[in-house]
């Protein structure tokens, strides 16, 4: 399998161009455009009965909460110790959790993934052009806790990404990965639940936005953009570019900080309303997590419906991103 890199820099001035004007490309520049596929993930332990298992688990404190759950899962080691990990937290924007994943929260799985025996654990994710994603990290102190806590952090703005493309596909014409994401051994997606004001939804399948090229990332949200197409059209293209970027990455691990969950918005500023849930979900079917915490956020804001993510969990199952229904999910619950 062979790939063409490029640096984010170099690309990003003309890529949507380029992605708009592919039929057009002279030929040998075309053929220069090499692509690889969709990550392939390690095989999920977390099963039973040949069903995928999210575990559920009501409290506060969730350190307590993350024990009970990979209790009952049979803990990370179950994947297989000692690969490389890279934990996906939401960083899109320097804010508080709920709106961003709480960093106590990364701490905490940073160092059960270590008393597992995984030591080359690797915190990433890219932000905007204006609040890069070591912004985050500054804020909330990380380099000072990886430095002492033996991890390490990575804004993906500097990494080289990879052309990645299926044949199944049916919106994205290819998407830009970060190298790293790309060839680590064990991804952790740890997303929060909230309410998106254009793709009504944002959990664990959109949180794989963040190891995407920013030019990629244009092309996703132009496929829902207003006066292209009829609106019902360009809301379940964007919502079907989601399920392809998330079928790209194919994270291992799905934990969902699901304690604070906020509706109507996904930035405070917009109007986002928060709503306390009390809950982690934790799964090696990031599909399956998701379809569990739509429901959580329809049982705390009346205003979201888990309808409005059907179009991205549909098509995320015609890839084989997840289980296909809640029907083909065990779910155990649990209190800590």
């Amino acid at each position: 399998m062979s790939s063409n890199r490029i640096s984010r820099r170099t690309f990003v001035g003309g890529a949507v161009g380029l992605f708009a004007a592919a039929p057009l490309l002279p030929k040998a520049l075309s053929q220069e455009i090499r692509t690889v596929a969709a990550r392939s993930r390690l095989p999920n332990p977390w099963v039973e009965n040949g069903k995928p298992v999210v575990a559920v688990i009501r409290g506060t404190t969730f350190g307590a909460m993350l024990a009970k759950g990979l209790e009952m899962l049979g803990g990370f080691s179950a994947f297989g110790s000692g690969k490389t990990v890279t934990v996906k937290p939401n960083f899109i924007f320097p804010e508080p959790y709920p709106e961003t994943t709480d960093s106590e929260s990364i701490i905490t799985v940073v160092e059960t993934l270590q008393r597992e025996g995984f030591s080359d654990i690797t915190v990433a994710d890219s932000g905007s052009r204006s609040r890069p994603a070591s912004l985050a990290f500054d804020r909330f102190g990380l380099h000072e806790k990886a430095e002492a806590g033996k991890f390490k952090l990575l804004d993906l703005i500097t990494d080289k990404f990879l052309y990645v493309k299926s044949g199944s596909w049916q919106v994205m014409p290819r998407v830009e990965v970060f190298e790293s994401t790309y060839h680590s051994q064990l991804i952790v997606n740890m997303p929060v639940i909230k309410q998106h004001s254009g793709f009504q939804y944002t959990c664990a399948l959109k949180n794989n936005v963040g190891p995407i090229s920013y030019a990629s990332r244009l092309v996703l949200h132009r496929q829902h953009e207003r006066g292209r197409i009829d609106e019902e059209s360009r809301i379940k293209n964007g919502k079907m570019a989601i399920a392809e970027t998330a079928h790209a990455i194919n994270p291992e691990v799905t934990i969902i900080d699901a304690r604070q969950v906020m509706g109507k918005s996904h930035h405070r500023s917009s109007g986002g309303v928060i709503s306390e849930a009390n809950r982690i979900i934790i799964s090696g079917d990031q599909l399956a997590a998701d379809r569990v915490a739509a429901q959580v956020l329809a049982e705390c804001h009346d205003g979201f419906q888990v309808v409005m993510a059907e179009d991205s969990f549909n098509h995320a199952a015609t890839l084989n991103v997840g289980a296909a229904s809640l029907d083909d999910v065990v779910i155990k619950e649990a209190a800590a």
